[in-house]
């Protein structure tokens, strides 16, 4: 029996998890991850068996058409076509470009863009028969502020743009919306890892003078995918307390 049910990709750490717990507050949710203890550690801890929506965590790598090709059916079977797919899975291997090889371009561009055409190729003509869902795609201020070290990602994440523009003009007529969200510097466990000088000089950079919360991303990726977004189509939202202004 069909089901209306929303995925998230990279759904078991950082701002993908956060996505999984707020969302799941108002809808059912798949989320994906490559580690499988992670996945279903995260599925354990986001469950609340008191809510009418359920949440299942399946361990995937979007990097494998074969392995999303399978679970893709699988979920149509089960629940038919998604009313949303965030595409939040994504990678940065930063370094200086000079130093970067072919390889690391290849992983970047593999993980951060030809995961999503995976998983379109499968879900979005469900989504073009039923007529109507969003497609989130998480991109980044790296797409629109330069930063040294990070070509590879911040191409990456500009692709994302222009893919956005372009598949919503092709789905539109369907009633599928296609947009892009691109976050600044958000609070989760990578900028654990900065030093405290810097991240504190980075906060300084920002005209907000704050981080960004998981919770500021869950809350515009929550107005993408509702009703409060119905005309809007083929758009980039920037998330970043004015860095980019």
């Amino acid at each position: 029996m069909a089901q209306k049910w929303i995925l998230v990709t990279g759904g078991s750490r950082g701002i993908g998890r956060a996505l999984v717990a707020g969302l799941g507050q108002n809808w059912n949710v798949v989320f994906t991850g490559r580690n499988e203890h992670t996945v279903q550690d995260t599925q354990v801890e986001l469950t609340d068996e008191k809510s009418s929506h359920w949440i299942q965590g399946v361990a995937c790598d979007s990097n494998d058409e074969t392995q999303v090709e399978n679970l893709a059916q699988d979920l149509l079977a089960k629940w038919g076509a998604p009313e949303a797919i965030i595409h939040n899975a994504g990678i940065a291997r930063d370094g200086l470009h000079i130093h970067q090889s072919a390889a690391l371009w290849r992983e970047v561009l593999e993980t951060n863009v030809i995961s999503m055409i995976n998983w379109n190729r499968v879900l979005l003509p469900a989504m073009l028969m039923q007529k109507r869902g969003s497609i989130v795609l998480m991109s980044s201020v790296s797409a629109l502020k330069g930063n040294v070290g990070q070509t590879a990602y911040a191409a990456s994440k500009a692709a994302m743009s222009g893919m956005a523009r372009s598949l919503a003009l092709e789905v539109a007529r369907f009633g599928v919306r296609v947009n892009c969200l691109a976050p600044g510097l958000i609070r989760t466990e990578m900028l654990e890892e900065i030093p405290p000088q810097k991240l504190k000089e980075l906060r300084q950079s920002i005209p907000l003078r704050r981080l960004g919360e998981t919770d500021d991303v869950l809350q515009t990726v929550a107005f993408l995918i509702g009703e409060g977004s119905q005309y809007m189509t083929g758009q980039t939202l920037v998330l970043d307390g004015g860095l980019s202004a």
